[in-house]
């Protein structure tokens, strides 16, 4: 029941003559982190908000765009102070500088400050219920996608960790095989170097063992079996568990790198270098899991 951090979902809800429409994102966090954009007055339920994120979402970054579409056109009003202001100004650069010159409307017009549109404003009280329906909505819509991403997502990780499942019973297959190619390579180089003395049998039978002892890898490898099995058991909770698959990989990759540091044997060691990269491939995506 993986659950991705990545999605996009929308949602309307009808106000007066008009609509609210909010959109929200989410990607990629180690914790969960909103922030809310919109008119000034939506801000004032921005708690109500990041809570209905809070409640439904464990891990990610979440942007939330509030906005209100209404079709009437709001009349432009003149700012009568701003307007003196400029002409004054452009009055005294005038002397100040000696450059002649008039003022007119066409001129003032230009001058942005001197428009200003008259600002529609609600209470929180009024737009909180249609606002946080068109909320609702979005958080929904995205995570369904946040699912769908999910489920791609676990039917890729599941792959790679069949890959690592075949690797580690095909390491542990191959290490008596190891193994004993080991102290035999010994035994011939030891007898080769030694040729025309007398040879300790039983001191080279002991160093033999020390030299097997030191490439023996049951262990990590058991450890590695246990890790997949528990990876298993993750993906099929219904919690969101991506910190835990993050810090079980790294178990896993901690097991594998000992496994390469032990090898005794070229095949092993490749096979130790095909974990890794499967491995890498799983570390990868699970830094999208919720």
């Amino acid at each position: 029941m993986i659950s991705s951090m990545t999605g996009y979902g929308a949602g309307d809800s009808p106000f007066r003559e008009a609509t609210f429409s909010i959109e929200t994102r989410s990607v990629n966090h180690r914790y969960l982190e909103s922030t809310v954009r919109g008119p000034r007055w939506a801000i004032s339920l921005e708690n109500e908000v990041r809570e209905a994120v809070k409640n439904q979402f464990s891990r990610g970054r979440f942007d939330v765009f509030i906005h209100y579409n209404d079709d009437n056109n709001h009349s432009q009003v003149i700012d009568i102070d701003a307007a003196k202001g400029f002409v004054a100004s452009l009055k005294n650069l005038s002397e100040e500088l000696g450059i002649p010159g008039e003022v007119d409307l066409a001129l003032l017009a230009s001058f942005r400050d001197t428009l200003k549109g008259s600002e529609i404003s609600f209470s929180a009280d009024e737009i909180k219920e249609p606002l946080m329906s068109a909320l609702g909505s979005a958080l929904s819509s995205l995570g369904q996608m946040r699912q769908r991403e999910g489920d791609a997502l676990e039917r890729d990780i599941l792959a790679h960790l069949d890959d690592v499942e075949r690797l580690t019973s095909e390491v542990k297959e191959r290490l008596p095989e190891a193994q004993k190619s080991l102290t035999e390579r010994i035994r011939e180089r030891v007898l080769k170097l030694s040729e025309g003395m007398d040879v300790n049998e039983g001191r080279l039978e002991q160093e033999l063992i020390y030299a097997a002892e030191r490439g023996d890898i049951n262990e990590e490898l058991s450890r590695l079996e246990s890790h997949i099995s528990q990876f298993r058991e993750l993906v099929k909770s219904e919690e969101p568990i991506g910190r835990k698959l993050d810090f079980l990989i790294q178990e896993m990759n901690r097991e594998t790198n000992t496994i390469a540091s032990k090898s005794v044997d070229l095949i092993l060691t490749q096979k130790s270098v095909d974990l890794k990269s499967a491995l890498e491939k799983i570390r990868e995506q699970v830094q999208n899991v919720e």
